[in-house]
């Protein structure tokens, strides 16, 4: 009798740690929400011309990519002088 509440001890305690190192065993990594952000910037050339654009930065790696840069006139027209918002981040360079 007292073997056999042993043995049903034992099996509760090896029960008990395999359930532990299952639940232990899922992934708690940083969340990848969020990783590439878009910011803008200006500049002025002149008196009636500006440079403005954008760049996204990977939040992981700390690594900025020029994305889209455009000389703006007085109107508000002007060239584009790269676009590359619809690529993925790799691949911009």
């Amino acid at each position: 009798m007292a073997d056999s509440k042993m043995m049903w001890m034992f099996m509760g305690a090896v029960l008990a740690v395999v359930v532990m190192l299952l639940v232990g065993a899922t992934d708690i990594s940083a969340p990848h929400y969020g990783r590439y952000q878009l910011s803008t910037w200006s500049s002025p050339v002149g008196e009636d011309k500006a440079v403005v654009g954008a760049f996204v930065i990977d939040t992981a790696t700390g690594e900025t990519r020029n994305v889209y840069t455009r000389l703006v006139d007085e109107n508000g027209s002007g060239r584009v002088m790269k676009n590359g918002l619809k690529e993925t981040f790799h691949s911009v360079r």
